[in-house]
């Protein structure tokens, strides 16, 4: 449905009078160009600061989501719906009449969705006064609604790259907070955690007869906990990602 190639829509940018520091905080804080799949519940409970939305690990700047209409006020210059998700209150979302003054009374009752209308919204996420809305520039009728459960896929996926890739940022960071990292280099590995790719990175390392043995790999992820990682070498044996050799306590990886 959604992938990093589907993400080019236009960013936003503000103005105003600034300082130099200000400019630099600015500069620091750009609001991200990614559109984001989002529920209702994390654009109201996000943090928000310097014009950014942060809800976990993601950014919250243009955002998709999928809602019911519940009320919609028109007025000459643009529609006003309140759309529920079921996840928190009803949002706002503000659509704007782009069309010329002669033609914005019939282009507006024309554009008018129902209320009880399944719609997919997609805009900017915005903050006035302390009140949080949507300034759409996309809404469409969801005419099947295994978008929806698609829509909530999209939204744990999101979620969980996120964190994924601030927890391998934070491996990859000087502070190495959390894991060791072995001097031969680790990648991680597509369907494992951190933990269980390096382990396996360190097991596929050892070109020994016997193999590698539970204490060295103790020994170069001192930061983490000997049990945490025997576990993580019984999922990996189970899996057939390693197999024991002289004994249970020495390891070659099946790829070696």
């Amino acid at each position: 449905m959604w992938n990093n190639s589907d993400f080019s829509q236009t960013g936003f940018h503000g103005g105003g009078f600034s300082t130099p520091q200000a400019d630099e905080k600015k500069k620091g804080s750009k609001r991200s160009n990614n559109l984001v799949p989002v529920t209702v519940a994390q654009m109201f409970t996000a943090k928000h600061e310097d014009d950014v939305f942060i809800s976990g690990n993601l950014e919250l700047a243009q955002v998709t989501f999928i809602g019911l209409i519940k009320s919609v006020n028109s007025t000459p210059t643009r529609l006003d719906y309140f759309v529920d998700d079921m996840t928190g209150p009803p949002i706002e979302v503000r659509h704007f009449n782009d069309s010329d003054e002669n033609e914005q009374s019939e282009d507006t009752t024309q554009n008018t969705l129902s209320v009880n209308t399944y719609v997919r919204i997609c805009g900017m996420l915005r903050s006035f006064g302390g009140k949080r809305s949507v300034h759409a520039h996309k809404i469409t009728p969801i005419t099947d609604m295994n978008e929806l459960s698609c829509h909530l896929l999209e939204v744990v996926y999101a979620s969980a790259s996120a964190s994924l890739q601030q927890t391998s940022s934070i491996m990859g960071g000087g502070d190495n907070k959390g894991f060791s990292t072995n001097s031969s280099g680790m990648n991680q590995i597509a369907g494992l955690t951190p933990l269980q790719s390096q382990i396996q990175n360190i097991v596929r390392s050892n070109q020994s007869e016997r193999g590698c043995s539970i204490d060295e790999i103790c020994q170069q992820l001192k930061s983490v906990a000997p049990k945490a990682i025997r576990d993580t070498i019984d999922f990996l044996s189970s899996e057939g990602l390693i197999y024991s050799t002289i004994d249970e306590e020495h390891y070659q990886a099946t790829d070696a």
